[in-house]
């Protein structure tokens, strides 16, 4: 079996640091997106690029420039920005328009301020109002340790976060879970001790923690990464252009859309084909097969595995051990469920509620047969949601 050590909370021994700004960048996009930029027009950091057709003020947020530039390319998954072109002979050169700051987040309140932070780049799509909030104070995984460096360094973004948070939704209660023995606060939140021993820190489990019920219909949960997004904006009153990353053991600020190859380089990080790369932690992270990809909005860590440390998962038949029933938080049964996604049969994956998985990747960790048993309930799952929504816009024809 693998060993990693899965208690997440560690000592924070850095600060968070800034990236320098790249020549170019790879801004991921999401299929509710609508490009509202055309090839080879000039943009400035902060522009919108890319919009959420959507008219309510809880989704997904618009898309913005993250550097001055040139947009090169525009692809289904994302849209490329180039250095801005030298001017000819005789011409001024272009000077990109960059938006000013926005005066209305002082002045607006609930679903109005909800909608603004979507225009300013923020995922409002698991917020609601008047609901309790929990923040998921505890890091996401082993080894990425951004909850933890933002409440040693960002508590003044955090309380703004806070602050905007309220005047947003207004909710009954905020709860702040951090982990059990530590003293850590955040201004307006109330702290819940709780376990930092992974899988216990995935977003149902702390809710779990927090109020002790399973899936409560009256609470919404987001990550002290997420309220630090918040934040930024509040302070900056700017759209949302960066994300913070946990490298090893150093958090950086990064731009949105910045390449993997990019920010390694700018970080110092050495990386080569011995190398396996993730966007994400070692337990949920996506591997990528190319360094030119744009690090999200959102993700909290790149990831380096050398080759060979662990054992490679492939599609080894299930031996019926049972392993991973028994550390499956969710209570299902994974080896089944990996069975009926391998030979397409989704529909029983549904019966034997696969949607219930966390997608903790514990299954996969404990499997001795080295099958790939997450990415298999990942599968189904993927497959059983785009079945449902071709079933939810079809209609009959007259």
């Amino acid at each position: 079996m693998m060993k990693l050590r899965l208690n997440t909370s560690v000592e924070i021994k850095g600060s968070l640091q800034d990236v320098p700004a790249p020549a170019a960048v790879r801004i991921p996009i999401q299929k509710k997106h609508k490009p509202v930029v055309k090839k080879k027009q000039i943009v400035g950091r902060g522009q919108v690029i890319a919009e959420n057709p959507s008219k309510g003020a809880f989704n997904l947020g618009f898309v913005h420039a993250s550097i001055d530039g040139m947009v090169e390319d525009i692809l289904p998954d994302a849209i490329l920005i180039g250095p801005i072109p030298a001017p000819k002979e005789g011409e001024e050169a272009a000077v990109p328009a960059r938006p000013e700051p926005c005066a209305d987040l002082d002045t607006l309140s609930g679903e109005e301020l909800c909608r603004k932070l979507l225009e300013l780049g923020v995922d409002t799509s698991r917020m609601h109002a008047t609901r309790t909030l929990v923040v998921n104070g505890l890091n996401p995984e082993p080894g990425v340790i951004v909850s933890e460096q933002l409440l040693k360094d960002a508590q003044a973004t955090l309380k703004a976060g806070i602050q905007l948070i309220e005047k947003a939704l207004k909710p009954g209660t905020i709860k702040l879970v951090v982990a059990s023995g530590k003293q850590i606060t955040v201004h307006g939140c109330t702290p819940v001790n709780a376990s930092d021993a992974y899988p216990a820190t995935i977003d149902a489990l702390v809710v779990y923690a927090a109020t002790g019920a399973e899936r409560p219909d009256n609470v919404d949960v987001i990550s002290v990464a997420e309220l630090y997004s918040v934040g930024r904006v509040a302070e900056t009153k700017l759209p949302l252009t960066e994300t913070v990353v946990a490298i090893g053991e150093k958090v950086f600020r990064v731009p949105v859309g910045m390449k993997v190859q990019a920010l390694l380089d700018a970080v110092g990080v050495p990386y080569g084909t011995d190398l396996k790369i993730a966007l994400g932690g070692p337990m949920r992270g996506e591997a990528i097969f190319d360094l030119s990809v744009g690090v999200p909005k959102g993700c909290t860590a790149v990831t380096l595995v050398p080759e060979g440390l662990y054992p490679m998962v492939q599609p080894n038949p299930c031996i019926n051990c049972g392993e991973c029933v028994l550390v499956c938080p969710a209570r299902i049964q994974p080896g089944m469920l990996s069975r009926f996604a391998e030979f397409n049969m989704f529909e029983n994956a549904r019966s034997q509620h696969v949607g219930a998985c966390l997608e903790c990747g514990m299954c996969t960790f404990v499997c001795p047969a080295q099958r790939p048993v997450m990415q298999y309930l990942l599968l189904a799952k993927g497959q059983l949601a785009t079945q449902d929504d071709m079933v939810s816009t079809c209609r009959l024809q007259d």
